[in-house]
Order: C-alpha cells, then sequence, then structure tokens
C-alpha cells in the first residue's frame, strides 16, 4: 500500500472508529481492574496515534508533502532517491505506436558544415507547419567525422525561461558530456540544442497553439529530428534519442518525451514541472486541448514506456507541488526515478552538481548512449 493511496486513508479511518469504538463500549469488561486499565491507556494512545496518522494521511493526500514511504523516512537526509513504475528493460523493449524515425534517410554526401573545424555548430531549421524557423545549435563530439559511416546517438538540451540555448550552453551539461565520454561512461553523443521560446521571448511552454500560433510540439518532436537525421550521421530509434532540460527546459524534455514516445525513449528533467506554466501574455490552449499536456493524468492513466530521471526540491515552489504528484501516480511501463532534494530552490546552482549523476543515468538507461 502507497502513502499516496486512498486506500491507506481508507483503512486509517476504519482502525480508529474500531478502536474508538472499543473505548466507548468500555471493552474489555473482565479481568483484573490494572490489566483492564492498561488496556484502556493503551487504546487511548492508540486511538490518538491513528487520528494523527489519519490527518497526516489526509492532508500528504491533497498537498503532496511525501510521494512515497522512501521519500518520508527520508525526509531527514539532503536527498531522497524513489522509484516508481516500471523497469528499464519494459522502456527498451517495448513496442511503440507512430511514426518514429520511419523512412528516415541520412544521404549518403551530408550538407556540409556551416563552421568547419568547430565542434559547435549553428542553423536555422524550418518550422513547417507555422512557415517560420528556429534557431538550433549543434554540438558534436570529438572525432566527428561526417563521411564516416558511424552513427551516434542524441540528446535533445532544452533551455529554461527567459533565457535561449546560450543559457544551456554556458551550464555543465556539454563539459560532462565531454567528461564522460573520454572515462568511456557514455557513448560520443551530438547534442541538438533549439530556442524553445520561438518567437524569441515568447513562453511557448513547448506546445502547439492554434492557426497562426507556434506550433513548438510538433517542430521539437517532428521537424528538428527529421533535421539532425538529414544533416548527420544519427541514430535512427528511439533507444538512441532521449530529452534534457532544466527548468522550462525540463518541462518540454517531460511533454515531448511522454507525448512522443517513438521518438524519444529517456527524459531528464532537472527542476521542472508537470503541466504547463504559462506567462498571463500567452495562453493557447483550451480547456479539451490542455488535457493533452496535463502529464500527471498521463502517468496514472495512459503511461507511456519511456525512462525519466527526475530532480526536483521541497524548497523549489515551481517544481516540487506537480512533480511529487507525478512521482506519486507514475506506474508501469512509464519508469522514473526521482531524485528528491530537501532544499535549495528555483537556480542553476542547485542542479548543476547533478548533471553528471544524471547524464551517467542516461548511459545506463537506453542502450544508444552506453559506452
Amino acid at each position: 500500500m502507497e502513502l499516496t493511496d486512498t486506500s491507506l486513508v481508507v483503512v486509517l479511518s476504519l482502525l480508529a472508529v474500531g478502536v474508538f469504538a472499543l473505548i466507548v463500549a468500555g471493552l474489555p469488561r473482565r479481568g483484573r481492574p490494572v490489566v483492564r486499565a492498561v488496556v484502556r491507556g493503551v487504546q487511548a494512545v492508540l486511538l490518538n496515534v491513528l487520528v494523527v496518522a489519519l490527518a497526516g494521511a489526509a492532508l500528504n493526500d491533497q498537498y503532496l508533502f511525501y510521494s512515497s514511504w522512501a521519500d518520508l523516512f527520508g525526509s531527514r537526509s539532503p536527498s531522497v532517491q524513489v522509484h516508481h513504475g516500471g523497469t528499464t528493460p519494459e522502456v527498451v523493449t517495448a513496442a511503440v505506436r507512430g511514426p518514429g524515425f520511419r523512412g528516415a534517410k541520412t544521404p549518403a554526401v551530408l550538407p556540409a558544415l556551416p563552421q568547419p573545424g568547430s565542434r559547435l555548430q549553428t542553423y536555422a531549421v524550418a518550422d513547417k507547419h507555422s512557415n517560420s524557423a528556429g534557431q538550433v545549435f549543434v554540438y558534436l563530439p570529438v572525432g566527428y567525422n561526417p563521411r564516416s559511416s558511424r552513427t551516434y546517438p542524441v540528446i535533445l538540451g532544452l533551455h529554461g525561461f527567459p533565457g535561449g540555448p546560450g543559457s544551456f550552453l554556458h551550464l555543465n551539461f556539454l563539459s560532462t558530456v565531454d567528461t564522460l565520454t573520454a572515462e568511456h561512461r557514455l557513448a560520443p553523443s551530438i547534442v541538438v540544442v533549439p530556442r524553445i521560446d520561438t518567437p524569441a521571448g515568447l513562453d511557448t511552454e513547448c506546445v502547439n497553439g492554434g492557426p497562426g500560433q507556434p506550433q513548438t510540439d510538433t517542430w521539437l518532436a517532428r521537424d528538428v529530428p527529421a533535421w539532425t537525421v538529414q544533416h548527420f550521421r544519427v541514430q535512427h530509434a528511439r533507444t538512441g534519442w532521449a530529452t534534457l532540460g532544466y527548468s522550462y527546459g525540463a518541462w518540454c524534455a517531460a511533454s515531448l518525451t511522454m507525448r512522443h514516445p517513438d521518438v524519444f525513449g529517456a527524459a531528464v528533467v532537472m527542476l521542472g514541472y508537470f503541466r504547463p506554466d504559462f506567462t498571463p501574455a500567452y495562453d493557447p490552449l483550451t480547456p479539451a486541448s490542455g488535457r493533452g499536456y496535463d502529464l500527471i493524468a498521463m502517468a496514472r492513466n495512459n503511461p507511456p514506456p519511456v525512462a525519466m530521471w527526475v530532480l526536483t526540491s521541497r524548497e523549489d515552489s515551481l517544481s516540487y507541488p506537480t512533480s511529487s504528484k507525478f512521482l506519486s501516480v507514475a506506474r508501469s511501463p512509464l519508469d522514473v526515478t526521482g531524485n528528491v532534494l530537501a532544499h535549495g530552490g528555483h537556480r542553476d546552482a542547485v542542479l548543476t552538481p547533478y548533471v553528471p549523476a544524471a547524464i551517467s543515468w542516461l548511459a545506463q538507461t537506453l542502450p544508444g548512449f552506453r559506452a
């Protein structure tokens, strides 16, 4: 019985009512007076314990202070790791509906790199559904040779808001990829970093808007992968594609992976959230379309076969409420590893120490990223 199960509240209620009934009935009525007094004292203490436990369970059921028993019993630790849902083998071997990379072909001769000799390339990638283009950085592994037949896994790196791809590049994601690759703990990988507030400065929350509005979800899940396949030697399987983001980008990573498991096999979600958090200036979703972006409901009712590594902090008022709820409802075949910090707000300094663990987890989880 999980800490967040409604059945826990029911069981505690029944036990409390039962003990209260014993006290009211004056049971037991036989036996030595001293023994009866001790029994009634124990009943009174037990009733108080049950009432307190019931109140705590009811409050936790509403506010999700703790997502599991492990989270509760480790609450005094600097961090607690929890696991919910399925297993890695389930994710890797699952049959997933959707086009994925079906029909994707990398040309024999690739387009020339715009910055020859540099590991960091800059492009403008067309958004076919809104007649626009978005900025995309591509970070190549050491020794990348477009004339070689070797293929590489892809990490889609997603930045925070306000910000842009530059903020992702300046954190320790790319340096960690290089370090783990050099240590043979991660397969050489291509990191694709698109601008997700497109047009620049618009908090799209990576969703598809209505007619005439940005179609960011489709651009990131369909256009950017198809473009990547046509420009680089990359793997054509979901087990070689993952998303990695922080804050706003972490929400996008979770949304893209759960909504498009035919393209992405895993997501690293660092201080993110699990329902869109629009600014007052832009909210393109209707009640009907918004249901498709409710990842908590999806994790509970229709979980996709993907793996997720989630970092959140109890002191992070943006990330923790929905992350805690998400962790509590995730079920198989969704495979979720949660890392709950006792302290730390919503800032880069909180997440950067955990980047090596997150990318190491990715290398151990998806076959395409194993060294």
